[in-house]
């Protein structure tokens, strides 16, 4: 078990040592009451000897304003026990249960529906939050000039209870190769002519060098924390956790909201560690901590979960046209499936799963009258023209061997963009070399 989790939040001082943060900076200013509502929702199956950590790691976070709910989805251990003695002693914590195990994705949106906060975290029960989560979660997205659907953190990785790892391969590669640094898209929320972050210090001072975006409307492989390493927009939620039934994930609704929202809204990548994810062999997904030239996890569990995940985003997008199209307008709609056709060829084919090729077209046609209906004859005809030939296009590609001077080339581009102010434009071109 770890003990004092708060020791490993590392705060840079003169001798570069670590302190204890336990309680909140607040300046004493009344601009504290103005900073949204976060509402943290613990969702928990059969994890009753990590719960009260977990919910500890709520406690004691530095931002004020917080909510914690937890979903437990129908647990057969002694997690009973535990949420008896949280409500007998926490009856500030809401607890759901639910009668039937459900599954990841139904656990959060049970979650949503009885939370109110305008910024939402979905914490695996087994995993631990950092002291200053929240704050810098927070801090990032009020400092941004772009309205991103979520933002992702990096990890730790604990092992029998020790850290043995301080981040995440793919999110660390992204930011590593200066991918997505955008500084122009960053005003900081404590600059001098905004002074509306109530706390003495920012939990990040160098946020305009920690903060990488990933785009909307793009290909892009899986480049986030997992679950409990993300803070997202309310309002990105409500379009894929909305009304209407839910494709069963029961073990990969992380992996459907970051690819969705990502799709309609774009997200950023906090170049900090600020969650702990506690690898114990009971684990959905990572059977041990990263380890390079090794498996983390059984491949086909990670294809299994993007191939559903990306399905589950197409399926919601075509289900609920008339709500989605409606909000994120109908030109972008279009793009959003269209991009999504481009990025199948991403995702292996499994023989006894249904083929990706020509899924959209599939469910385009079953869903013809409803569509052409939102979108209107020209834009349908559009959509379904250039889904076909997207298609033709990623077979094509498929087919053929990828071409190994894209990458390093890549990678020039945005080494020598990141080496001056002046050579900024060449670190877009490498960003768009980097999906070519």
């Amino acid at each position: 078990m770890l003990e004092n989790f708060s020791q490993f939040q590392k705060i840079e001082n003169g001798d570069n040592k670590m302190r204890h943060l336990a309680n909140p900076r607040a300046s004493g200013r009344d601009l504290a009451g103005l900073l949204p509502l976060v509402s943290i929702i613990i969702t928990n199956y059969n994890y009753g000897r990590f719960l009260r950590e977990a919910l500890d790691s709520v406690f004691a976070q530095t931002y004020p304003h917080i909510e914690c709910i937890i979903v437990d989805d129908a647990s057969t251990d002694d997690s009973d026990v535990v949420l008896e003695s949280i409500r007998h002693h926490e009856p500030h914590v809401r607890i759901i249960l639910h009668k039937d195990n459900s599954g990841q994705t139904t656990a959060f949106r049970t979650g949503l529906a009885a939370s109110s906060g305008e910024y939402v975290v979905f914490l695996d029960a087994d995993d631990i939050l950092l002291p200053a989560f929240v704050e810098t979660h927070l801090f990032v997205h009020l400092s941004l000039r772009i309205a991103v659907g979520f933002t992702s953190s990096d990890m730790f990785q604990s092992t029998n209870g020790r850290i043995v790892r301080s981040s995440l391969t793919t999110l660390s590669d992204y930011i590593a190769a200066g991918r997505g640094l955008r500084k122009e898209r960053l005003r900081r929320i404590d600059a001098p002519e905004c002074d509306l972050w109530p706390f003495e210090h920012a939990p990040l001072d160098d946020v305009e060098s920690r903060v990488h975006f990933v785009d909307p409307l793009s290909s892009e492989d899986w480049v986030y924390a997992p679950t409990s390493g993300n803070c997202f927009r309310r309002d990105a939620l409500t379009l894929l956790l909305g009304d209407g039934p839910l494709m069963d994930l029961r073990f990969h609704g992380d992996t459907y909201l970051n690819k969705g929202v990502r799709l309609l809204n774009g997200a950023a990548l906090i170049d900090a560690p600020l969650t702990i994810y506690r690898i114990h062999g009971g684990n959905g997904f990572a059977s041990h901590a990263e380890l390079c030239g090794v498996h983390s996890a059984a491949p086909f569990k990670a294809f299994r979960a993007e191939y559903f995940a990306w399905r589950a985003v197409v399926d919601r997008l075509i289900d609920h046209v008339d709500e989605l199209a409606e909000r994120v307008g109908a030109d972008r709609y279009v793009r959003a499936l269209v991009c999504l056709q481009k990025s199948y060829v991403d995702h292996p084919d499994f023989q006894q799963f249904e083929s990706l090729a020509r899924y959209i077209e599939k469910r385009l046609e079953t869903r013809a009258d409803s569509i052409r209906a939102c979108l209107g004859l020209d834009r349908f005809e559009h959509l379904s023209t250039s889904v076909k030939r997207s298609s033709k296009r990623r077979v094509r590609a498929k087919r053929r061997e990828p071409r190994p001077w894209i990458r390093p080339l890549a990678e020039l581009f945005l080494t020598a963009g990141r080496c001056s102010t002046s050579l900024v434009a060449l670190t877009k071109i490498g960003d768009r070399l980097w999906h070519f």
